[in-house]
């Protein structure tokens, strides 16, 4: 009794002695408690080299399955703790040299060699955030092309807050920032006004900066800070915001203390109340500052364990959710711990201890029972098994089966049965020129069905945007699938015919497109000089030209020219505003081109094409078409369908109303003679000509 009393004071001395921390062979759970420098003079190379080897083995291999996974639908990624890990303790092994106490690279690396693997796989808050919350979302992670964002990112949060000096090093940009800080909004805040679905729900319980610019200051101001709260502003009743501002507060006066709503929130709290509280939204939408922690109902404001240079795990003590679920250490000796574990009334017997007695009599006979049974059924799958062996494998009946599958004894040689279809001869062996042919007829087909399915998904209207662009991919590859496919007289049949279609059908559009374009592109220019009277210049300046025949030579080539692109921008349909601009601003119509309308509606447009001409001798007229060597009957205007005929509405030719395009108003209203609208390139503009009567 003695002995197990005092095994059991040894216990709880060891209890009282390791409390808040774990039971490890070091009071810090690393390799050692006392770490001293080397002395040798490469000991900052070395622990620059061994950082980038383990930069290099954890960010090479981690974003990339991390998204892979995450993608893949299976959540987070397997092995992400054990290789986050693995790359820290060999990354802390590698520094001690020789395995003993000495360690490489000064007080930047001091902080790296304080790990332990074991207690990074179970109890390690920043392994578990990292892999529970950052990697299965860090698809959400989005970075620009320039600045190499994402590598400097998970640098400071794999090696950047495991001390002040490394956080100097692998510190972020404001830059950087701005893309860690979205990626933190997203995943922290608590209360989302839209909240994004999947998110796990660790990433609540990190407590991440969510608040946009109070991240960005928080993490790219120098030196690198994760909890400024934590020291006041040196000044009674001023409140500091994450600009830069300072406020003056007045305890009496509430609303004072919403000033740093419109300055991104509060950064530090006055000196007269110095603590920051951790509910987010409690004052304002924003922190309190209290005079001490018991006023705060969800307690004091701390920095995230994603952010926090250091941990109380990586020293080997307990996590705050650990002290609060096995609460703090008790100050009584071992002694008196053992006299209150001790019961001071005997208590009544259980139903088990009642029976203890008796309990081997019914042991024994769900015993008896059992053995029973086994052999019960041992026995009769035993006579099963040996009554099919003699029906099967050693009766006589296997000779007899023997004897009768034997075709010697049960057929006399030479009169066995004949099978004229087992005796038929096999099909011929197809050639392999044939089976080379319909190999590539499947792959022209294939090749059909790709290049139709690749020009789907780049649509079937508006395929190009100038017609200086170039054909587009799918094109080509729609070209060169039907140009196999019709050498290799696919279309006759009915599948590939329909794909046939289709497929042309998609390169007319692609051409007429380019056409219509560019019918656009030659004919806009021409709104600028359509409406002049003249279009050339004197080759002599000063000596008569404009009255000349060769200037109206001239003029009448440039008038020629320009109609030519209002005939190409007729073809196409989809241009009628800039073609009827065109038409009502051209000065003098080409004669030979006008015709009346058959049903009184003016004058009309021939199509492209097609002329009208005047017999000099008679004056009777005719029409012709452009090429041919006899024109239509004299006399007689054989005009083409009705519907082919172009309009020549001389409304957009109207000068525009001064008084309008000055004031966008105009005394005369609808009795004024001239357009009301902006004047556009080309325009002629003329004062209201109708006087108060």
């Amino acid at each position: 009794m003695g002995q197990m009393l005092l095994g059991l004071v040894v216990s709880i001395q060891l209890i009282h002695t390791n409390a808040n921390s774990f039971a490890c062979d070091t009071a810090s759970c690393a390799q050692h408690d006392r770490w001293e420098p080397v002395s040798f003079a490469n000991s900052t190379e070395v622990c620059e080299r061994l950082q980038l080897k383990a930069l290099e083995d954890f960010t090479a291999i981690a974003p990339r399955m991390c998204r892979d996974w995450a993608a893949a639908g299976l959540g987070p990624w397997g092995d992400c703790r054990k290789t986050y890990c693995q790359a820290l303790a060999d990354l802390a092994g590698n520094l001690s040299h020789d395995g003993r106490n000495l360690y490489y690279g000064g007080d930047e690396c001091r902080p790296l060699v304080n790990f332990n693997q074991s207690l990074c796989e179970t109890v390690y808050r920043d392994a578990e955030g990292f892999c529970e919350c950052l990697c299965p979302t860090l698809a959400r992670l989005q970075t620009a092309s320039v600045g190499d964002c994402e590598t400097k990112i998970m640098s400071f949060l794999f090696l950047g807050r495991r001390g002040v000096e490394l956080a100097q090093k692998y510190g972020l940009s404001g830059y950087c920032s701005n893309f860690l800080c979205e990626y933190f909004t997203m995943l922290g805040e608590p209360d989302p006004p839209y909240p994004i679905a999947g998110l796990p729900p660790v990433c609540k319980t990190l407590d991440l900066p969510w608040r946009l610019y109070n991240c960005i200051d928080l993490l790219s101001r120098k030196p690198y800070t994760p909890e400024p709260w934590q020291t006041p502003y040196p000044e009674d009743s001023v409140l500091e915001c994450t600009d830069g501002t300072r406020h003056p507060v007045d305890i009496d006066h509430i609303d004072t203390w919403e000033v740093c709503t419109t300055h991104r929130f509060r950064w530090r709290c006055p000196q007269d109340f110095p603590i920051m509280c951790y509910d987010p939204y409690r004052c304002s939408g924003d922190h309190c500052c209290k005079q001490t922690v018991e006023e705060c109902p969800m307690g004091e404001r701390v920095a995230s364990s994603m952010l926090a240079l250091e941990l109380p795990e990586w020293t080997g003590k307990w996590t705050p959710d650990m002290e609060k679920a096995l609460g703090p250490a008790t100050t009584l000796d071992p002694y008196q711990q053992f006299l209150q574990n001790l019961r001071t009334t005997s208590p009544a017997p259980s139903f088990a201890q009642q029976i203890a007695d008796y309990a081997w009599v019914g042991t024994a006979l769900l015993a008896t029972i059992g053995l029973t049974c086994s052999c019960l059924a041992c026995y009769y799958m035993g006579m099963i098994n040996a009554s099919y062996m003699r029906k099967v494998v050693i009766g006589p009946a296997r000779l007899l089966n023997a004897y009768h599958a034997d075709p010697v004894t049960f057929f006399a040689s030479g009169n066995l049965p004949r099978n004229k279809k087992r005796e038929a001869p096999l099909p011929p062996m197809r050639p392999a020129h044939e089976i080379e042919e319909e190999r590539k007829d499947n792959e022209a087909f294939a090749a059909l069905e790709d290049a139709w399915d690749i020009a789907t998904l780049k649509g079937m209207r508006h395929l190009v945007n100038t017609a200086r662009d170039p054909d587009p991919f799918q094109a080509k590859l729609l070209r060169d699938a039907i140009s196999i496919a019709r050498a290799r007289g696919l279309q006759a049949r009915s599948h590939v015919a329909g794909l046939l279609q289709k497929g042309e059908r998609w390169l007319n559009t692609l051409e007429a497109e380019k056409e219509l374009l560019q019918a656009i592109e030659d004919a806009r220019p021409d709104l600028r000089w359509v409406a002049q009277t003249r279009l050339t210049q004197p080759p002599i300046l000063g000596k008569p030209w404009h009255a000349t025949t060769l200037s109206k030579v001239a003029e009448g080539e440039v008038r020629k020219t320009g109609w030519k692109h209002i005939e190409d921008l007729r073809a196409a349909v989809q241009a009628e505003r800039l073609l009827a601009s065109l038409v009502a601003r051209t000065h003098e119509l080409p004669a030979d081109r006008c015709v009346l309308d058959p049903d009184g509606e003016g004058v009309k447009l021939l199509p492209k094409g097609q002329h009208r001409a005047v017999w000099h001798i008679t004056g009777d007229s005719y029409t012709f078409n452009e090429g041919a060597n006899m024109g239509g009957d004299m006399g007689v205007d054989v005009l083409p369908p009705k519907d082919l005929l172009g309009d020549a509405n001389i409304d957009d030719a109207r000068p525009v109303c001064a008084e309008w395009a000055k004031r966008s108003t105009c005394k005369a209203g609808r009795e004024c003679p001239w357009r009301h609208c902006r004047p556009q390139a080309g325009d002629s503009i003329r004062e209201c000509i109708l006087f108060d009567m």
